[in-house]
């Protein structure tokens, strides 16, 4: 008689465990907090404003979620996708017809829509832009967390990270620089001219290129005039045609060695992309320093 107790208490035991085993994989993956924001459940209709994001997001894989974005997300494939007006003023009304309960934003989104959109239940979530590897790594296991869960969808965003990042560095493989060193920089205008130095993922992105970065150990984004003089690189990457325009003007740089032939355009945009658009860029800038690799 004792041991049937003790069986049947055993029995009751494994069961009791089991069932709390069972309740702790399904709590495991939600909820899921990002700073004060508690998301309960795995989003179903996502709006994204921000076209880095909506990159990265997409090359988690979640980009499945999408029902709609803003006007800036323009990336081929997106255009397909509706859209719900500017990012920094989107119409709250087109994100509530969509039945989106979750809304991907910088801190350009203004206060106003926002606090519209989360008195109708809808979730406005505002990442920290990252710069580093680090930070990078850590903002697509957060994505992944928020879209998938805190262990399927983190899981799925390092995988995604670690992914990208081999395949950034296979495209610099294929490279053939001879063994080579040449230096390189970008320079953009903000109202100052500014640089990718480091730790900003521009700076990052120019590494992949083979090339060394002149103003890699900067303190300041701002130019240096003087530094870029005398560093005088072998390729130039610049945000758009002003800064072209400025430095083939001024009697100081004309004998930049950039200037004749290796001074491109990325876009801005371009050389902070950090989803698969980051690979379209790195072809793009190795295709303008080694043409015969990338013809």
């Amino acid at each position: 008689m004792k041991r049937k107790i003790l069986a049947a208490l055993l029995a009751l035991v494994t069961v009791i465990s089991a069932l709390s085993l069972s309740s702790c994989g399904e709590k495991s993956e939600y909820p899921v907090q990002i700073g004060k924001t508690v998301i309960n459940s795995e989003p179903e209709n996502i709006v994204i404003l921000n076209k880095n994001l909506a990159d990265i997001i997409s090359c988690i894989g979640y980009d499945i979620k999408l029902a709609g974005r803003s006007d800036e997300v323009n990336q081929k494939g997106m255009e397909v996708v509706p859209s719900v007006g500017a990012a920094s003023n989107p119409s709250t009304d087109k994100i509530i017809k969509l039945k989106a309960d979750m809304v991907f934003a910088d801190e350009s989104l203004n206060s106003k829509a926002k606090s519209d959109l989360e008195a109708k239940g809808v979730t406005v979530i505002t990442p920290e832009s990252a710069a580093s590897v680090k930070e990078l790594k850590a903002l697509y296991r957060q994505l992944g967390s928020i879209l998938g869960g805190s262990i399927t969808g983190k899981e799925k965003g390092a995988e995604a990270f670690d992914s990208l990042y081999e395949s950034l560095k296979d495209v610099r493989d294929a490279v053939d620089d001879k063994g080579i060193v040449r230096t390189i920089c970008y320079l953009y205008y903000d109202g100052k001219m500014r640089t990718m130095n480091s730790g900003t993922w521009g700076c990052e992105m120019l590494g992949f290129t083979g090339a060394s970065n002149v103003f890699k150990n900067e303190k300041s984004d701002v130019v240096n005039l003087k530094t870029l003089k005398l560093s005088n690189p072998d390729f130039i990457f610049c945000g758009d045609m002003r800064v072209v325009n400025y430095l083939r003007k001024k009697p100081a740089f004309k004998n930049l060695s950039a200037i004749k032939k290796n001074i491109h355009i990325i876009r801005l945009d371009e050389i902070n992309a950090q989803g698969d658009s980051a690979l379209d860029t790195l072809r793009k800038m190795l295709k303008h320093m080694y043409p015969e690799d990338f013809s």
